[in-house]
């Protein structure tokens, strides 16, 4: 499989890109979530705007297809915001679960 020409280009320029594909087969890039991407998303969360958080997060990591598509795309499918922001998160470890134990 060919990548796309943007995640080529992100790749050169040192960005850790993440390859997201859902259950009907489609393939989204976006650059892995840092530090500060998750403080600026944990900020935002905090303050009750979950859903502007996880906007954010998408609209500033997304690769390919870019911004623009994909907000023509949460415009259709307003569940795919959430979708993406939470397996952004997952990739970074924001959702791990553990098991607790009290001793």
């Amino acid at each position: 499989m060919t990548l796309p020409q943007a995640v080529i280009e992100a790749k050169e320029s040192g960005s850790e890109v993440l390859e997201l594909t859902s259950e009907e087969g489609h393939v989204y890039y976006f650059r892995k979530p840092g530090k500060s991407d998750m403080n600026r998303y944990l900020t935002l969360a905090a303050k009750q705007k979950l859903a502007s958080a996880a906007q954010n997060l998408i609209y500033d990591l997304a690769i390919h297809p870019g911004r623009d598509e994909i907000k023509g795309m949460v415009d259709e499918k307003p569940g795919l915001m959430v979708a993406l922001s939470n397996a952004l998160q997952n990739a970074v470890g924001l959702n791990a679960e553990f098991e607790v134990k009290k001793l």
